[in-house]
């Protein structure tokens, strides 16, 4: 993994690229990159200023929005509640594309096995503040509130839980918690790749996120050769960084109306001829 840029020190660049692009296209993790992370993702809610700028960018032509959460999807819609972009829920497991059409790619994997959820529920008591929050066929368990000394023993635990279903499923580590997901499920990246699948070669593709479980989002828009922003972290896949959920709004607001404008600015060579010579 590289030095990541600071994006706000690519603005120029970048500006240029978006006068050249027929589309835009904006996918979006929720916790941590649209809202400040919280030890209970139960009281979040997007500010008023994002909900107006996120749904005014979603109107412009030529540009799509995609939310990509480890929230279940009824929950990720309902914090947003935008009409007409592509939702991912599960880390990935549910989508609800813009048609409205819902579908969840767990593979074989319908439901965890009840014994084990059972067990995970019981380890979650332990340790005050963890909780386990049953998705069907995924579950996450939630450590934001647990004491920092006990999470190394609380993961340990997990761990051990999960080897002898190693075969069906997987245990992947975020910043405030676990994820059990079904081996052959969809994750982020495979999400994004299906929003993306009508996504023209003058596409100017962006992704922010703050989590390792967006790190497989990373590889996947760098490879198509889009800007990969990791929010708040030193080592990512991703190219450029911004240092808060604060700055990615903030930039948002920057690439909105940067593509309001775009068709109604000079290009370089035209506002050279424009200026007036030196005297």
């Amino acid at each position: 993994m590289a030095s990541l840029k600071p994006l706000w020190l690519s603005v120029g660049s970048l500006s240029e690229k978006l006068r050249h692009a027929d589309s835009l296209h904006v996918g979006l993790d929720f916790d941590g990159t649209l809202t400040p992370l919280s030890a209970d993702p139960r009281k979040v809610a997007l500010s008023l200023r994002a909900r107006e700028l996120l749904e005014r960018l979603s109107r412009r032509a030529g540009a799509r929005l995609a939310f990509l959460s480890s929230r279940v999807l009824d929950d990720l819609w309902r914090r947003v509640r935008i009409e007409g972009v592509f939702y991912a829920g599960s880390s990935g497991l549910e989508t609800l594309d813009e048609r409205g059409r819902r579908e969840t790619h767990t593979g074989t994997t319908l439901s965890l096995p009840l014994p084990l959820l059972r067990e995970l529920e019981g380890w979650c008591q332990r340790f005050p503040g963890a909780r386990l929050e049953s998705r069907g066929g995924s579950c996450a368990l939630h450590l934001a509130a647990v004491a920092p000394s006990l999470q190394p023993a609380f993961g340990a635990g997990v761990r051990r839980r999960l080897r002898p279903h190693e075969s069906q499923l997987t245990l992947v580590h975020g910043r405030t918690g676990f994820e059990v997901m079904p081996v052959g499920g969809w994750d982020k990246a495979a999400a994004l790749e299906c929003w993306l699948e009508p996504a023209g070669p003058e596409t100017l593709l962006f992704y922010f996120g703050d989590d390792t479980r967006d790190e497989p989002v990373h590889a996947t828009v760098r490879r198509r050769g889009g800007l990969a922003v990791a929010v708040d972290r030193v080592v990512s896949h991703a190219e450029y960084a911004l240092p808060s959920s604060g700055d990615v709004i903030w930039f948002l607001e920057w690439l909105d109306r940067e593509w309001s404008l775009r068709g109604t600015l000079p290009t370089p060579a035209v506002q050279d001829r424009l200026e007036p010579s030196p005297a």
